[in-house]
């Protein structure tokens, strides 16, 4: 995938476009408080099923 690709793919609702560790350093908080805040809410957190650690 090129990053034209990417960037047709932000108008789909299911695209993530920030990583979990990236929109917690947006919002100044923890990926651990926004895993948290996901499952109490019952927010669907997508993880990707490649490990590209």
């Amino acid at each position: 995938m090129t990053a034209d690709d990417s960037f047709g793919r932000l108008d789909d609702d299911d695209y993530p476009a920030y990583t979990m560790g990236r929109a917690a350093a947006m919002l100044g908080t923890t990926q651990g408080f926004l895993r948290a805040l996901g499952e109490a809410t019952g927010t669907p957190l997508l993880r990707e099923t490649s490990s590209t650690r």
